[in-house]
């Protein structure tokens, strides 16, 4: 679980999370549902405002036609997909978002801005991924005190 020194969960802590839904009864569940979904959309604001700032259009596009799971129970929400068509030669969101995100050698229409560090996405999940952890630790721990 997360602390002092630490600001994310590794794929174990995840797991072990995911297992503790299934002690869990119905209405604890559907409230942790809302909880991940909350914070799921809170992010995906966060990510949209900066997005609307960049030098890329597509990046404000990629932003706004996020899908948010309702049925996450961790909130996960996703962007990219081969249905949204909103480019002049039919490119989709699904087929230019790398591109937008991490920047291309190959291709000079993605300059290679930032490398693995990213763009839009990723910087602005580092920078609430704390406050993130810590609304979300607060809300689990209200779930579960008043289900135990």
């Amino acid at each position: 679980m997360a602390d002092a020194l630490k600001v994310e969960y590794d794929r174990a802590d995840i797991r072990q999370i995911l297992k503790s839904f299934k002690a869990m009864d119905d209405e604890a569940v559907e409230q942790s549902k809302k909880v991940g979904f909350d914070l799921a959309e809170y992010a995906a604001g966060k990510i949209r405002s900066y997005a609307v700032g960049s030098r890329f259009i597509a990046s404000s596009r990629i932003a706004d036609n996020v899908k948010i799971s309702k049925s996450s129970k961790i909130g996960e929400f996703s962007f990219g997909f081969k249905s949204q068509k909103f480019f002049s030669g039919g490119a989709s969101t699904e087929t230019l978002v790398a591109g937008i995100e991490f920047g291309a050698t190959k291709y000079p229409q993605f300059p290679a801005h930032k490398g693995k560090t990213g763009y839009f996405i990723y910087p602005t999940l580092r920078k609430i991924q704390p406050e993130i952890i810590d609304k979300w630790e607060t809300a689990f721990d209200k779930i579960l005190k008043e289900f135990k």
